[in-house]
């Protein structure tokens, strides 16, 4: 089923990140929690979409310097149960391994990526001003977004579109598994990603995606 795949992408919040919101952990720890709370609350009474949230979102961290210092912060987030392992053990099986994420900034993804060695690594892109945060968003990766993403990511490896698989847990994306040759809702949100996968795996450890992906 899989003996063409190439690259996977794996989501980040509720499966490579044992939590639902990686942006929210990282915010406590740098004591702005008491503002995602906020922003939390409006995006359930509002019903505030994934582009409004991140745009609303993105003014939390105004002002928050970019020069690396929060890094550490991203390196102690607790990893979904044997993680680095997985990633470790495909990238020697031969595959491109990678993350895509609506939940976080490049500023975050960037030491995420490095803490597990990913291939490649794509987020949201938010604005930047004199070695800090500006409040603004370049570019927001929603589930059109996370396709394309990958596509091109795909092209540019020299791979074709089914040489793509993918690993998600949320709405968001439902777009990347319809253009991956094999998906997998890991821990789905609901019934709606479920069903939108080849193959479902309610687990607290990453460890059953291995039986899905032979050596190349």
């Amino acid at each position: 089923m899989t003996s063409d795949i190439k690259i996977i992408s794996f989501d980040l919040d509720g499966v490579l990140f044992d939590g639902s919101s990686a942006a929210f952990a990282i915010a406590q720890k740098a004591g702005l929690g008491e503002q995602y709370v906020k922003l939390f609350e409006r995006m359930a009474k509002e019903g505030l979409s994934l582009r409004q949230s991140v745009i609303e979102g993105s003014k939390i961290w105004r002002g928050i310097p970019i020069d690396g210092s929060y890094d550490d912060l991203v390196y102690s987030l607790p990893l979904m149960l044997c993680a680095e392992e997985v990633v470790d053990t495909l990238k020697t099986r031969g595959y491109d391994v990678g993350c895509i994420s609506s939940g976080v900034s490049q500023f975050f993804m960037e030491p995420f990526s490095r803490r597990l060695n990913l291939d490649f690594a794509y987020s949201n892109t938010l604005g930047s001003n004199n070695g800090a945060h500006d409040g603004t968003v370049q570019h927001i990766m929603d589930g059109p977004e996370k396709a394309i993403t990958i596509s091109e990511y795909a092209k540019i490896r020299g791979y074709s579109q089914r040489q793509i698989a993918s690993v998600g847990n949320g709405r968001n994306d439902i777009e990347l598994f319809k253009i991956s040759t094999f998906s997998i809702a890991f821990n789905p949100m609901d019934s709606t990603v479920a069903e939108a996968a080849s193959v479902i795996i309610e687990s607290k450890d990453l460890r059953p995606i291995l039986d899905y992906f032979d050596t190349l």
